[in-house]
């Protein structure tokens, strides 16, 4: 199977810790925190390619990308940032979401998310 995007826009961040390919990165250039502090620390989309401290770093903001699963994700299931900060997706809710899956995954498989608005109750 072929895995496939469609991102839209990206916004370049600039690495502040080392970021990995393929996962939700917020705007103060790291991996993006399952329960964001503040504005700068939700996930504005995923990473195109890895960056090392101080380097610049695509992340894909509109439409959809492909994310590491941190475990079994269903296709239709709402999306966050996993909980141990490694950006990778995890299964999130109705009211703590940033992605939808347009596929189903495995644990260390990519999954296709489609980026929406965020939404933390």
């Amino acid at each position: 199977m072929t895995r496939q995007f469609d991102k839209r826009h990206a916004e370049t961040v600039v690495a502040t810790a080392a970021v990995a390919a393929n996962r939700f990165v917020c705007r103060a250039g790291t991996h993006a925190p399952a329960a964001p502090a503040n504005g700068n620390q939700d996930s504005i989309g995923v990473s195109e390619d890895a960056a090392a401290i101080g380097e610049a770093v695509a992340v894909v903001t509109d439409y959809s990308y492909l994310v590491e699963a941190s475990a079994a994700i269903t296709k239709g299931a709402y999306v966050k940032p996993a909980a141990d900060g490694s950006g990778k997706a995890a299964v999130g809710t109705l009211t703590d979401n940033c992605a939808v899956a347009m596929d189903a995954a495995s644990a260390g498989q990519l999954v296709e998310v489609q980026i929406v608005k965020h939404a933390h109750a």
